[in-house]
């Protein structure tokens, strides 16, 4: 069980540095000027002589040549920068209809990385899941018909549900504190955000498409036995009526 747990954990983390390029690649080309990757090494270098401390730790940009070379950290360095003491300011997130929403998703994929990153067992993995979880439902809200279509939001949902369920972070002690927490201030626990009724958008409705359609179904085969029951009532009914009739008919007759 924890081997398969730590498997889900890299596969998040994989999927948290796609989604990172998805977003610097998106954000890179809106702006004005070039948006070549070369042009976007260029601006990290000037940036790491404009704020070393920010820019502290990076990895080694030395023989990137490609956009799947970039990992979460580099991206979302680049992309949560303030820039504050730049010569020409980028605000890449700033520029956005929705910054703060914007934002918002991008700390909620940094920190599901960082976790899934550093997972050491299936107690890790599953709080993994969690926070990826949190991040699939934040790009929702920052991104939905932008940087990300519908389906493949959708898609991240259904990776989300797999890696709740390979993890068991339903069953985890910290979704238990928090599903208990939840009860008491009628907030809804983060492993079950996911499952609400309804949805933001038809991302989360494709996504369960399944479910809808078995209620459907159910739905189809109940109303014929409804149909059913009221007419044999409504059959009852005309013989009551029927009898009486007969009955008083008799009675005046004789």
């Amino acid at each position: 069980m924890e081997d398969q747990a730590l498997q889900a954990a890299f596969e998040i983390k994989t999927a948290c540095d796609e989604i990172s390029r998805r977003l610097l690649r998106w954000h890179w080309e809106q702006k004005p000027g070039a948006h070549t990757l070369d042009a976007l090494l260029r601006q990290i270098r000037r940036r790491q002589q404009e704020s070393p401390e920010y820019y502290d730790r990076m990895p080694d940009l030395a023989g990137k040549t490609s956009w799947q070379q970039l990992d979460t950290t580099l991206c979302m360095r680049v992309l949560l920068d303030p820039e504050k003491d730049a010569a020409r300011p980028l605000d890449l997130l700033g520029n956005t209809t929705r910054p703060g929403a914007a934002r918002h998703a991008c700390n909620a994929v940094r920190t599901a990385r960082n976790q899934a990153a550093h997972a050491a067992d299936a107690a890790d993995a599953a709080q993994a899941a969690i926070l990826f979880n949190e991040a699939v439902e934040a790009l929702e809200e920052g991104y939905a018909g932008s940087a990300f279509r519908e389906a493949e939001l959708a898609q991240y949902y259904r990776e989300a549900e797999g890696f709740l369920e390979l993890c068991g972070a339903n069953r985890t002690p910290a979704a238990a504190r928090q599903s208990s927490v939840g009860k008491k201030t009628g907030a809804r626990p983060a492993a079950s955000r996911s499952k609400k009724s309804g949805g933001k958008t038809g991302s989360r409705t494709a996504a369960k498409g399944t479910g809808a359609k078995k209620s459907s179904a159910r739905s189809r085969k109940q109303a014929p036995k409804a149909a059913g029951g009221r007419t044999i009532l409504v059959v009852l009914l005309v013989v009551l009526v029927l009898g009486l009739l007969v009955r008083g008919i008799t009675m005046g007759w004789a």
